[in-house]
């Protein structure tokens, strides 16, 4: 594997610094966290020589437009040049609890966002803004924008996508996707890239200008039980997320993602019955899990099938010294 990157979400705040600086020293091209805090992304930045630092990925409805355009243009400056702006709608059930609104139209809104980021960016010092959209709108004084030479960088942002819909809008107008943490292969191959080709057809572009991260669920262990475990607990709470159904549907396993919603919507506080849901052979195709050998023997179909895979923490399970050790034991597992 050429390129891969990492995530160092949900550890500990303290902790990122210095994953950070091993992740980079490591050789990894980008680095993501959760993307909730820009103090965290520059603080990354400030640690960092090499590695872009993701933001995997930030609400796009949870924060005013302005301040997302002009935070990002911040990090750009931090980072030099550095940053990859991550976005995601989040699900219906999400945002209503966290935000109190369901944000319809999610895709589209995202279009608009994207397009009144660039629009902005691009504003010439001393050119009051003017963009009216659907959903956004600014009129008069411009952004505390970048310098001449940062506004024509082309500042890459990704989105985070599941559904064709999304896919189809990452394909369109952005420059990757942040790909779902339980993406199989089958489904990267069968649903994920023909949407994607949808929106680069579109857009006249080729997967050659597209750096599709898969994000790939690790749990590294030599005990290939607790292993398994944590991956399946992981992966178990996505996969009865509604709004993923597609990805265990459209590969005939309705019936498990049924076992799944019923274990965790009917015993939420019963770790064992979500994880006895999930076959073995099933949780094996949507993360990897084990010795630092296994996994690295894993990974390996992911070569070809998406550009940068992307290692993430099988989390939900572990304690917060269990995560840094795994994903300590991730960075030197593929680092180079």
């Amino acid at each position: 594997m050429e390129r891969r990157g990492i995530s160092l979400a949900y550890s500990q705040p303290r902790d990122k610094m210095t994953l950070a600086r091993m992740a980079d020293d490591a050789g990894f091209q980008t680095i993501w966290t959760a993307g909730e805090s820009i103090a965290i992304f520059g603080a990354m930045a400030t640690v960092t020589k090499r590695a872009r630092i993701g933001s995997g990925v930030l609400r796009a409805f949870a924060t005013d437009t302005r301040t997302l355009a002009n935070d990002t243009i911040a990090m750009e400056r931090l980072s030099a040049n550095r940053y990859t702006l991550g976005l995601g709608g989040g699900t219906k059930r999400h945002n209503i609890n966290q935000l109190g609104q369901a944000f319809d139209h999610p895709a589209s809104r995202i279009r608009e966002l994207i397009g009144y980021m660039r629009s902005v960016w691009a504003t010439p010092p001393g050119t009051p803004v003017e963009f009216h959209g659907t959903y956004y709108h600014q009129t008069g004084t411009r952004l505390v924008g970048p310098p001449a030479e940062t506004a024509a960088h082309h500042l890459p942002i990704y989105i985070a996508a599941v559904n064709k819909g999304m896919l189809r809008l990452a394909g369109d107008v952005c420059d990757g996707l942040c790909g779902h943490p339980i993406a199989s292969v089958p489904f990267i191959q069968n649903v994920a890239w023909p949407s994607i080709d949808e929106g680069l057809k579109r857009s006249g572009r080729t997967r050659a200008d597209f750096d599709h991260c898969g994000w790939v669920v690790t749990a590294i262990s030599n005990d290939r039980a607790q292993a398994l475990r944590e991956l399946k607990y992981h992966i178990g709470r996505f996969m009865a997320t509604r709004s993923y159904a597609i990805v265990l549907d459209s590969q005939g396993l309705e019936q498990v993602r049924l076992a799944v919603q019923d274990a965790f919507f009917n015993h939420p506080n019963d770790i064992d019955a979500l994880v006895a849901a999930i076959p073995d052979d099933v949780a094996a195709a949507h993360g990897i899990y084990g010795s630092p050998d296994d996994v690295r023997e894993q990974a390996k179909r992911y070569t070809g099938v998406v550009t940068t895979p992307t290692f993430y923490c099988a989390s939900a399970a572990m304690s917060p010294e269990r995560i840094k050790e795994n994903l300590l034991l991730m960075i030197e597992t593929f680092g180079q």
